[in-house]
């Protein structure tokens, strides 16, 4: 018995050590968008804000000897208190798509180290009082953690995660449609995501020879090694899709808040006057979304990140071009802007991002389309 609790203890560890980072980053706060913020300072949206989520959230619930399910219901309560979701309402905002997007975000991540400290339980089976009752037991509470973790953070109706019955389940991506407040008037705005089948079956016969039987455990833990793998590949690509709605919801949700701060604050604006907001709103977005797509590129650069690493990463600088193109739109700008800023070819193809070559030649296209950008607005506020 002392050899399972300080396996288990262990396992619990390797989770905590592996969601606490003890450096304090010294990116600025995303998550709260001041009032009275000055558009000229809109953060740039950084790689790591759900890592850097999950660590303070794990940091200030975390207490020594904690059982996993009470770990898992306070972190999914803490997510909801720093996100709140109104529920069954008939029209959202910005805001609130934001709020969905960066906390199913970050439960991908903290599902992302269960699912490694799954792994590690696998290569401790057989040790001295870790046999196969004990890793089914374990593996059945990790199971059941993840589909109550998705069931407490759910897109509208629609659950992360599902359990597959015996008979076969088809597995269908899940869309919520959204109607959300943009530049007076509304628009619909959909989310589509795949949630992810669980319910290994760990129940098997018993062999009557023991040899057989070690045979068969063994090739069990194979199988469910290679399980989880396929499971970790998933789980990466839907948080990198939850990180692209993340960064475009945050940039819609700045440009709808200066928007309605500025209609709120002028009363009888002119004509005059209320393009010059459109401008200022147009530009800040326009410097920070590209500022994004800069550092995206200059780490994308580099030969230590992996093809899906740059994939995922593409996927974002894909999403910004188009935000800019929208925001452009919107607030009266040219529709044509991102070809002339040549974040976008007349072809319709976008910069990339998805080879370290292709990300080191897109630096200084980016640099021309900031200093572009630097020149025109002069000519309105000089």
């Amino acid at each position: 018995m002392l050899r399972i609790d300080f396996l288990k203890k262990l396992s619990f560890t390797a989770l905590l050590v592996a969601g606490i980072r003890t450096q304090t980053a010294s990116e600025p706060n995303l998550r709260q968008i001041s009032e009275n913020a000055l558009v000229d300072i809109l953060p740039t949206y950084p790689m790591a804000e759900a890592e850097k989520i999950k660590r303070e959230i794990v940091t200030k619930i975390y207490k020594e000897g904690m059982e996993l399910d009470s770990f898992l219901k306070l972190f999914s309560e803490e997510l909801k208190i720093q996100f709140p979701v109104l529920e069954n309402s008939n029209t959202s905002t910005y805001r609130t798509l934001y709020y969905v997007s960066i906390r199913s975000e970050v439960l991908f991540l903290l599902v992302i180290t269960l699912v490694e400290v799954w792994q590690n339980l696998c290569l401790q089976f057989g040790l001295e009082g870790y046999g196969k009752k004990e890793f089914e037991s374990d593996s059945i509470q990790i199971q059941n953690g993840f589909y109550s973790l998705g069931e407490k953070l759910k897109v509208g109706d629609n659950p992360h995660f599902f359990i597959r019955t015996k008979e076969k389940s088809v597995w269908l991506p899940s869309k919520v449609d959204f109607l959300v407040s943009w530049f007076g008037s509304k628009k619909t705005e959909s989310i589509q995501f795949f949630p992810l089948p669980l319910g290994m079956n760990f129940e098997s016969e018993e062999s009557n020879s023991s040899q057989n039987s070690q045979e068969t455990n063994h090739n069990s833990i194979h199988s469910v090694l290679s399980i989880l793998n396929q499971m970790l590949s998933h789980l990466k690509m839907n948080r990198a899709l939850w990180h692209q709605y993340s960064v475009r919801f945050y940039y819609f949700d700045f440009a709808e808040r200066e928007y309605l701060k500025k209609q709120n604050q002028r009363k009888g604006i002119t004509k005059n006057q209320k393009s010059l907001d459109l401008l200022t709103i147009r530009y800040s977005s326009f410097a920070s979304a590209i500022q994004t797509i800069k550092e995206r590129a200059f780490h994308m650069q580099s030969g230590v990140y992996h093809g899906m690493d740059r994939q995922n990463q593409q996927m974002v600088v894909s999403s910004l071009v188009k935000v800019v193109g929208q925001i452009s739109l919107a607030t009266g700008g040219d529709a044509d802007v991102c070809k002339r800023l040549r974040l976008a070819n007349h072809y319709g193809g976008i910069l990339s991002v998805s080879t370290a070559a292709m990300a080191k030649e897109s630096l200084s296209l980016i640099d021309d389309a900031l200093s572009v950008l630097q020149k025109e607005r002069k000519v309105y506020f000089p």
